[in-house]
């Protein structure tokens, strides 16, 4: 058995054997300070009440005491405690002087807490557990330990029981007595609103709706969201903004603590914009703070938010007086910014916030053409974006102020690989997109497929009954451009597909003149690449009697 002898100067311990001191007095020099203490102990060391007398044992066997927790930490004399336990660790915690990071001992490692109620769970130095970890304040304990501890009582908030800690390093770490610990539960939500528990039945509704609206998870916190006050319900729309991500690429990690329960979110814009959506849409009605908070998120966004559109429709007065023409300007030209990033989740979240799927940015600065949302989609070549608007059954018929569908904008793009090009074409046509469709200046879908040179493209328009003989306002066919163009693959379809290759434009010029000029250009430039294709051209028409 061992005394620690504590310094009355720097509150040094000093071990000693207790069979040296017990009944003795004496003085004794302290190593660290020099400093001169006194020690009685001639009444029986089990009755001595001294401070600076703690019994230590690494091989412990008895009774853990019913007294209040206690012990020997860095060499002082330690008692009162706060305590919180959850199913990954025992934390105690010295409030001293109100300080509570005075002192912190994390046991970790440990059985589930109810396995350990009225079980004492036994750790020695020739039985250590490879899960046991001990650290206090912040220093990993790498020293022969013994511990014992079981649990007396366990309810939703608290948890009772004893514990014995000796600890064999420079200190002679101890505690040992009966402590109640706070019954804390711990939950992680990641970044798609998925937990790895399920929150704790004694949750009030109000709680739990703050932590579904953090987490994005809206089939529960609809659940809980009729039983909220009115206040309740600001309470969420304020908390939702107040812990907005910077952007849409940020992850914000949030530790969320109320009573007795922890929360950890990986937070994002798209489950929070759906939290917002869903408050927005039942009735939560921004007061004057919302407004500020709004105001501020708006204006430190580097696109425009998706929630814009609605709180627009929703609340027009709202938002002219609070946010008015300012926020205009901050977001000029980048409301639909984030379709950059193809992701069908974004995509998802701001339909449901505007609450159509053929919405329109009636705002000529913004959307001078009228582009509809999947002309868009189509016009910055979002493949995932395109073929989920259509799924979902977005107008593939929609025109802009050109006279042009979506099918129009595919034809023309040049950065889609084919694969997703003919896609996205069989997609259209299946949802009954119009092929014989003319543009503002008469042109047609097909028209497009000889400008670019998209022969697989061109045959599926024909197959789906466009008229290869339509001229646009120039009186040019779909031949004529393929010719123009020198797109020898485009043509040959059109020829073996009836196309009249002897047709004339307005200026009277067929196929063959077209594919002369700029042959005679390639010529001039020297551009063999592009004489190649007319020749090409030219042989195909030889062939036809064009």
């Amino acid at each position: 058995m061992k005394t620690i002898l504590s310094c009355s100067n720097c509150f040094s311990g000093h071990s000693v054997s207790t069979s040296k001191l017990e009944g003795k007095k004496g003085k004794y020099r302290c190593k660290n300070c020099s400093a001169w203490n006194h020690f009685d102990y001639r009444t029986e060391f089990t009755s001595a009440s001294s401070d600076s007398l703690v019994l230590f044992d690494i091989q412990f066997k008895e009774q853990i005491p019913d007294h209040k927790l206690q012990g020997q930490i860095f060499g002082r004399y330690t008692t009162d405690f706060i305590s919180d336990w959850s199913n990954e660790e025992l934390v105690f915690l010295k409030d001293e002087d109100g300080n509570e990071n005075d002192l912190r001992i994390s046991i970790s490692g440990l059985p589930e807490i109810v396995r350990l109620k009225n079980f004492l769970f036994d750790i020695t130095t020739e039985s250590p557990s490879k899960t046991l970890k001990i650290i206090i304040n912040q220093n990993v304990n790498v020293s022969p330990v013994r511990l014992s501890i079981t649990v007396d009582t366990l309810d939703d908030h608290s948890v009772s029981g004893k514990l014995y800690l000796a600890i064999a390093d420079q200190w002679n770490t101890f505690l040992h007595g009966s402590f109640a610990a706070t019954h804390i539960y711990k939950i992680q939500f990641d970044e798609h609103g998925d937990s790895d528990k399920i929150l704790p039945e004694f949750v009030s509704s109000e709680l739990a709706s703050k932590i579904y609206a953090l987490s994005g998870n809206i089939l529960s916190l609809q659940e809980n969201f009729s039983l909220l006050n009115q206040q309740a319900k600001d309470e969420l729309l304020t908390l939702i903004m107040y812990h907005w991500p910077e952007n849409q690429a940020t992850i914000s990690e949030v530790h969320f603590k109320e009573g007795n329960l922890q929360v950890t979110f990986q937070l994002t814009q798209k489950k929070l914009n759906e939290s917002l959506i869903f408050l927005l849409t039942n009735q939560v009605i921004p007061n004057q703070k919302h407004w500020q908070l709004i105001h501020d998120v708006v204006c430190h966004a580097e696109t425009e938010p998706l929630f814009i559109p609605l709180l627009k429709q929703k609340f027009p007065e709202g938002y002219e007086s609070h946010l008015g023409s300012s926020l205009e300007s901050i977001n000029e030209d980048k409301t639909l910014d984030w379709l950059d990033s193809d992701d069908v989740y974004l995509l998802d979240s701001f339909v449901r916030t505007v609450g159509s799927l053929d919405y329109v940015i009636t705002d000529s600065i913004r959307n001078p053409l009228g582009f509809s949302l999947l002309q868009e989609c189509f016009v910055r070549a979002k493949y995932k974006l395109c073929m989920r608007l259509l799924e979902r059954g977005a107008d593939p018929n929609q025109v802009d102020a050109n006279g042009e569908t979506a099918i129009f904008k595919l034809c023309q793009d040049s950065t889609l690989r084919l694969q997703e090009k003919t896609t996205l074409m069989d997609e259209l046509i299946r949802r009954g997109a119009k092929v014989n469709l003319q543009s503002v200046n008469g042109m047609t879908p097909l028209h497009w497929c000889s400008v670019f040179g998209e022969p697989s493209m061109a045959k599926r328009l024909i197959q789906a009954g466009i008229d290869i003989h339509v001229a646009d306002n120039s009186g040019s066919t779909a031949l004529h451009e393929a010719c123009k163009f020198g797109n020898s693959a485009v043509l040959a379809l059109l020829l073996e597909s009836g196309a009249k290759s002897n047709a004339k434009t307005f200026e009277e010029k067929t196929g063959r003149d077209l594919a002369f000029e700029n042959l005679e250009i390639a010529e001039l430039e020297g551009d063999e690449e592009k004489k190649n294709r007319c020749q090409r051209v030219l042989s195909l028409l030889d062939v036809y009697g064009g």
